[in-house]
């Protein structure tokens, strides 16, 4: 019989968002036969009672001050791999790729870092990526969920071609094919009927950019009557956004939902998604919304148009740009021809390129290599292009 592999995911929250649904995903999707699922997390959230409901021990590492409790974090989390013979690390995002990095040595366990967008090691001081390329190459390698993601991360860190690997994000189809009581669903969450809704998924951090979605929605109300805007997320900046729907006079007709479990039956009610953000990685909401059958909407930014190709799988716009979104969104809720074809269009694209049996294989094959292995982009391929393919 084979052993199993014990797999630590390492997360800088436990609350909703793109970096969090990815693992959710490989927790549940993973060959149960062949591994054991753990996560751990910096940050408290929602999400800690799913993993627990799914029967994934969960770790909080108690962090009273960052100064005093940096090396007690770390020896939380070595004495978690060691107590439950964890074999693989898989750290998103670097601070926790940090914090995982002595336990998984300290037991001499395989460990990657997941890099989710370019921002966040193009806005790493000298000294981080000083030191984040010194562990990087000590560590078994790093992941980007993006070819432009995994570019971003060589060429800060100055890494060699065999240490990046790149892993596109992908969808779970079946999460999205739900049978919903539209009319009950929009009652709940106080829609009328015949209400045209614009919905976006997603923690509510600067870099999503929902003012400028909020400005457009302001300005699409007045062409669009009945039109109300949906955002189901957490995050520090409610208040601000709170403040500037108030401010605009869009209380009731913009619905900050917090965060939710039933993502799926929300996307059946909307007529058409939107994200409008600064930057991305590779944005799993979106290709949600692109697998839930949504024409989508987004800015001309790095990661949104590597899955948009503008009048073909969506419309794009300019980033920051409210009213030259007020009038994609326009076209979309005005044109039925037109959201037709690019919902069709954008769902046979994620069925092609972003499905997740393929996804999550590539993962098993990863975790499941003896020994520390490293990673090189495939034959043929310029850098950073496409999927990768692993060594030993």
């Amino acid at each position: 019989m084979t052993s199993r592999t014990n797999i630590l995911f390492i997360l800088q929250t436990f609350r909703t968002g793109g970096s969090e649904r990815v693992v959710i995903d490989l927790c549940r999707r993973l060959d149960p036969g062949r591994f054991t699922c753990f996560a751990a997390a910096l940050i408290d959230g929602d999400l800690r009672e799913t993993f627990e409901g799914m029967g994934v021990p969960t770790l909080l590492p108690r962090i009273r001050s960052a100064r005093q409790d940096a090396l007690s974090v770390m020896r939380g989390i070595s004495d978690f791999i060691g107590a439950n013979a964890i074999s693989v690390v898989n750290a998103h995002h670097f601070t926790p790729f940090f914090y995982g990095f002595y336990g998984a040595r300290r037991h001499d366990s395989r460990i990657f870092y997941t890099a989710h967008s370019r921002r966040e090691v193009e806005l790493m001081g000298r000294p981080w990526r000083v030191l984040g390329g010194a562990l990087i190459r000590l560590a078994d390698g790093a992941i980007g969920v993006s070819p432009d993601v995994s570019e971003a991360v060589r060429r800060r860190f100055h890494l060699p071609d065999e240490k990046v690997l790149t892993l596109t994000n992908a969808v779970d189809h079946s999460r999205f094919a739900v049978d919903v009581d539209a009319r009950s669903k929009r009652r709940e969450l106080g829609i009328g009927e015949n209400d045209r809704v614009i919905g976006c998924v997603g923690n509510l951090r600067w870099d999503k950019n929902y003012p400028n979605l909020i400005r457009a929605f302001g300005m699409l109300g007045q062409r669009v009557r009945g039109a109300r805007l949906v955002i189901a997320g957490e995050g520090k900046r409610k208040e601000e956004l709170e403040a500037l729907i108030a401010g605009m006079g869009l209380e009731g007709r913009v619905l900050l939902l917090g965060a939710r479990d039933d993502v799926p039956e929300i996307m059946r009610i909307m007529d058409v998604y939107c994200l409008s953000s600064f930057r991305e990685g590779l944005p799993l909401s979106l290709l949600e919304a692109m697998s839930a059958g949504l024409p989508v909407v987004g800015t001309d930014v790095p990661g949104i148009r590597d899955v948009i190709v503008d009048g073909s799988t969506g419309l794009l716009v300019p980033s920051d740009d409210p009213a030259r979104l007020s009038d994609a969104l326009f076209r979309v809720l005005s044109d039925g021809e037109l959201a037709r074809g690019l919902s069709e269009r954008s769902s046979e694209y994620v069925l092609r390129e972003h499905g997740c049996e393929k996804w999550v294989a590539e993962y098993e094959t990863l975790f499941s290599l003896n020994g520390h292995a490293g990673v090189s982009p495939d034959r043929g391929r310029s850098a950073g292009a496409g999927r990768a393919s692993l060594t030993v």
